[in-house]
């Protein structure tokens, strides 16, 4: 477990990569990210970054059947208690194809792509739902630098993120 400076350093350290990364893949400005889970890195001064710059954020909310989608949230907006006490808003969800970008939490993932969840499958599901709507939003798995790891081989719906930003690095995958 990571102490709470170290946690707090890491989340500071991402906001350039994913200001630029975003901003370089964001036609419509709409950027999906979450709530920080467990030991997942903190989002927080990334999304104060991005909703200073204009970016329209969104954050998810788990559905009791395992669905995924996706409402406007800014920093001081209420928030409700989704099933796993995470914070969701409690705004109207958005078309998945609005979304160009999606910032990914993970328990781990590997440099070719491969991501390792909380095992309900909620982001695969959600991707599944963009890809039938002929959407292909940029995925960027946001880990801990300890968290980027060899993973048994992924399932086939599993999908594969185009990068992965850490606290030292941001690897592109080629998918």
């Amino acid at each position: 477990m990571l102490g709470p400076q170290v946690q707090e350093l890491a989340a500071r350290q991402i906001v350039p990569d994913v200001v630029e990364r975003t901003a370089a893949h964001s036609a419509t400005g709409r950027v999906a990210a979450y709530l920080a889970y467990g030991g997942e890195l903190d989002l927080g001064p990334s999304i104060e970054a991005l909703v200073s710059q204009g970016r329209d954020v969104v954050l998810p909310v788990c559905g009791l059947d395992f669905t995924l989608d996706f409402c406007p949230w800014q920093p001081g907006d209420e928030l409700g208690r989704g099933p796993y006490g995470i914070g969701e808003p409690q705004t109207e969800p958005v078309e998945v194809t609005s979304i160009d970008v999606v910032l990914v939490p993970g328990v781990g993932f590997s440099g070719d792509g491969s991501r390792l969840g909380h095992g309900a499958g909620y982001y695969d599901r959600f991707f599944a739902r963009c890809f039938a709507a002929s959407h292909n939003p940029r995925r960027l798995g946001i880990a801990h630098d300890l968290q980027v790891v060899a993973l048994p081989a992924p399932e086939s719906w599993d999908v594969a993120m185009h990068e992965i930003i850490t606290p030292s690095k941001v690897i592109h995958v080629s998918n």
